[in-house]
């Protein structure tokens, strides 16, 4: 429940404030945010200026009044209890803020907000007596133990010190000496146990014991329902935890779940590529046989369309290739006489690999060579690509 006090304009007002300018009072409140306290009004008005503006929400006034400061926490009565309980911590952090405070005055109510009762909060006016120190305080009179007589209450006589009247003689009672004057005759314990029972009892406020001091102090229903306030409060915000952790538990075993069913379907994958790669040079290496054989029975090599872009070319061109030995010749069409460009193939391929990817054309493959040069190239259909991929695998190597 910690707030937000960052607002640059909360600092300027207060130090105005305690410096002696003529701003002698601030307001802060919420906007309509949750935790974000800033700046709502400043002026020079004093105490009764500052309860002027004040609006039927959460709000925390600082004010100057001479040279003392108080604190005021206002809670309008149509705040809910959350926004309460919220108040009471956010209160203390704007307390913690303002140092200069003497005092800190929660309220609900405008009236206890005028320049007499703040002054007298200040100590700048003597307020009226508390009801400890306005109650009756009974003299100290002594007390006889217990079990022993005690003489019944008698008047104070004055007695002369020129004439003192004999005492009847009497077998039973000796005379007794003068004694001085006596100012008050001690008081019965009946007496005193009479006299406080008599007294009208009141109902107390319930009170919490101090477990430092032994004193008990009022809880009133404001603080009652604060307390209610904040229990509702850390039940809430117990709750919305332990739902964060479920949300974060259940988002952690999906994510573990995807992550394995993608682990799954790569693995998936990479198997149907490598199948298929094998499954290609095992067709591919029977090709080369065919045509090995092909070329030593009939003298004749491979031969076909293909498209070609030369390395360092951004063109494409049609080509009609011939393979025999380790060489590929190139000719403008099937009737050229003399070939347009020879590529001597034997011992230079480094390697060949499909390039639909790359080019983003179907049959299309790369052939990268010894001296760094790359050709790319795509056939008509799939058949006569692998055909022309097995051609140059046959005439590399045949050196």
């Amino acid at each position: 429940m910690s707030c937000d006090l960052t607002d640059p304009a909360i600092l300027e007002a207060y130090q105005d404030i305690i410096s002696g300018t003529p701003t002698n009072w601030l307001i802060l409140g919420y906007h309509d945010t949750r935790d974000k306290i800033s700046l709502y009004s400043r002026g020079t008005g004093g105490i009764d200026e500052l309860t002027s503006n004040l609006k039927e929400e959460v709000l925390y006034g600082f004010v100057r009044i001479e040279d003392r400061f108080a604190l005021l926490a206002y809670v309008s009565e149509q705040v809910s209890g959350l926004r309460r309980a919220r108040a009471l911590v956010h209160g203390k952090a704007v307390g913690a803020l303002f140092k200069a405070s003497s005092v800190q005055i929660n309220t609900s109510s405008l009236a206890e907000l005028t320049e007499e009762r703040v002054r007298t909060r200040l100590g700048l006016i003597d307020g009226p007596p508390t009801p400890e120190a306005s109650s009756p305080v009974m003299p100290s009179t002594p007390v006889a133990p217990t079990g022993s007589p005690v003489p019944a209450p008698r008047p104070a006589t004055p007695v002369s010190p020129a004439h003192v009247a004999p005492a009847p003689s009497s077998p039973a009672f000796a005379p007794a000496p003068v004694a001085a004057p006596v100012a008050a005759a001690p008081i019965a314990i009946d007496t005193v146990v009479q006299s406080v029972a008599e007294v009208p009892s009141s109902p107390s406020p319930i009170r919490t014991g101090s477990p430092r001091s032994g004193l008990s102090t009022p809880r009133t229903e404001r603080q009652l329902e604060i307390e209610a306030a904040e229990r509702k409060v850390r039940e809430e915000m117990e709750r919305q935890r332990r739902a964060e952790a479920a949300k974060r538990q259940r988002e952690t075993e999906e994510r573990e779940a995807r992550e394995q069913e993608l682990f799954a379907q790569k693995q998936a994958l990479e198997l149907e590529r490598k199948r298929k790669e094998e499954s290609d040079r095992i067709a591919r290496e029977a090709m080369k046989k065919q045509l090995i054989e092909m070329e030593r029975l009939r003298g004749s090599g491979l031969s076909g369309y293909l498209t070609i872009q030369v390395a360092g070319s951004p063109f494409w061109k049609r080509r009609f290739y011939v393979m025999q030995g380790q060489t590929v010749s190139l000719y403008r069409d099937e009737i050229g006489r003399a070939p347009i460009m020879e590529l001597k193939v034997g011992g230079q391929v480094v390697h060949i690999a499909d390039a639909s990817l790359d080019v983003l054309i179907p049959n299309s493959f790369r052939i990268d060579f010894k001296n760094g040069d790359s050709h790319y190239f795509f056939s008509d259909s799939t058949k006569d690509k692998e055909m022309a991929i097995a051609g140059f695998m046959k005439c590399n190597e045949s050196a």
